[in-house]
């Protein structure tokens, strides 16, 4: 299921995701499996958030980030849990996730893997050196173009 919605201006935004089928998996296989992470930005506040029951900042396990990669794409994630191992309960708090995602992206990270769970929600598995490092199960996503890394004038 995706849709496109407009912008104030009326322009068509990325097509946003919500369940990874066939079509999209190929797409995403080609475009972006294999891309050097080169920026990362990750938001404190998620699109999942409920207005009267928002998790505090070390207590929130879902979360909104952008992917940008070599290739100059950028993935947006939504409502992202991420995992250390696909066994293990997802980070928790904005700060320590955000220290651990960045630590690996420094040290260069690739997205190297695209599966989906059971429930067709997309995983993207970032490796170092081919080795899984975490994984991101997500619930909506866009890629679209970048030109600018966050902070760079």
């Amino acid at each position: 299921m995706s849709k496109t919605p407009a912008n104030r201006n009326g322009l068509a935004q990325p097509t946003l995701h919500f369940q990874l089928d066939d079509e999209q998996y190929a797409a995403l296989v080609e475009t972006v499996a294999g891309e050097k992470v080169v920026g990362l930005a990750l938001w404190e506040e998620s699109i999942t958030d409920e207005a009267t029951d928002r998790p505090g900042p070390d207590t929130r396990a879902l979360f909104d980030l952008d992917l940008y990669l070599e290739n100059s794409l950028l993935l947006t994630l939504y409502g992202t849990g991420i995992f250390p191992d696909p066994e293990s309960e997802p980070l928790r708090g904005w700060q320590r996730a955000g220290r651990i995602v960045q630590s690996l992206v420094s040290a260069g990270i690739w997205l190297d893997d695209i599966a989906a769970t059971e429930e067709n929600d997309l995983v993207l598995v970032l490796c170092r050196d081919r080795s899984p490092q975490l994984y991101l199960i997500v619930s909506g996503w866009s890629v679209e173009k970048w030109e600018q890394l966050p902070g760079e004038q």
